[in-house]
């Protein structure tokens, strides 16, 4: 599949089939990491967002 064709799939999707996919896509991509992997790409993510760390305490629990 070509990228156009990719990007043409990806539009016909609803809101909730997206967010299903990217579900799936970040289990299968953190599936071999270690917790501490797990943890310090969250918090890289959260902070380079802006947001506020202690969102990362919260997921843990």
């Amino acid at each position: 599949m070509n990228n156009s064709m990719d990007n043409e799939a990806l539009e016909k999707l609803n809101g909730v089939q997206k967010k299903e996919l990217l579900g799936r896509l970040l289990s299968s991509l953190l599936d071999n990491l270690s917790e501490v992997e797990k943890k310090e790409l969250l918090q890289k993510i959260v902070s380079s967002s802006g947001e506020n760390l202690q969102v990362i305490d919260m997921v843990e629990h």
